[in-house]
């Protein structure tokens, strides 16, 4: 198996957990919180103040009502999942995950150059080049593959 599959694969676990882990945690907020604004919460603002990437995630966030946080806690949910199940067909070198790599890293590049053109930050930035290095790179191996069919 290619190291750089393992490698992949490991990001891909890593970002299905953080996206679930947020699922989580937008669950539990919601499930306790009538009237929560995102702005105004201590915590939030201290751990945010040190992440530029969270305050970006907060600031969208805080543009939702309350009753549309449960859609999006389930979609960060979903989205975990979808990097689980990438994880294990890339680490087992499965194609048709490959290939759902490709489509997902494509799709997060349009939101991704929007945000650096209202806001740049390097933290968005080297998001963006990881998509774009993951994505070719895997493209280039199913071309690979397609070529030996």
């Amino acid at each position: 198996m290619n190291k750089n599959f393992k490698v992949i694969a490991c990001l891909k676990v890593l970002r299905g957990t953080l996206a679930m882990t947020v699922g989580v945690m937008l669950f539990i907020i919601y499930e306790h919180s009538e009237a929560f604004n995102w702005q105004e919460h201590s915590f939030i603002i201290s751990i945010s103040q040190k992440d530029p990437f969270l305050q970006i995630f907060i600031d969208w966030l805080s543009q939702f009502p309350n009753e549309h946080v449960i859609y999006i806690s389930l979609f960060a949910f979903g989205m975990g999942l979808i990097r689980y199940i990438e994880a294990v067909g890339v680490w087992f070198d499965r194609t048709w995950a490959q290939c759902l790599v490709v489509i997902t890293a494509f799709i997060y590049i349009p939101f991704e150059i929007n945000e650096l053109i209202h806001q740049f930050t390097w933290t968005i930035t080297i998001i963006m080049i990881i998509n774009f290095v993951i994505a070719f790179y895997l493209l280039h191996i199913l071309r690979l593959k397609i070529k030996r069919i």
